[in-house]
């Protein structure tokens, strides 16, 4: 049933980390409406990688720090509580 999407999926980070321009692939875990922590994690080593939750407002602050302060620039990240 998925994968469809998750052949899309790939298709698309393969074009976004071939690219020559800088990036950051950021995949919150299971969103919500939760007011902003500032209390998440920043998962970098896939091995680590999980399953959780984290509130949109956590992942927009990242979303805005990444581009601000430059952070994990042609990487991928997990982001959860």
């Amino acid at each position: 049933m998925l994968g469809r999407p998750y052949a899309d999926k790939d298709r698309q980070e393969a074009l976004i980390m071939d690219s020559p321009l800088d990036w950051t692939i950021a995949r919150p875990v299971i969103l919500t409406n939760g007011t902003r922590t500032g209390s998440y994690q920043v998962l970098r080593d896939p091995k680590a990688w999980r399953n959780g939750l984290i509130s949109r407002a956590d992942t927009a602050c990242y979303l805005i720090d990444a581009i601000e302060q430059g952070f994990d620039i042609r990487g991928d990240v997990v982001l959860a509580r």
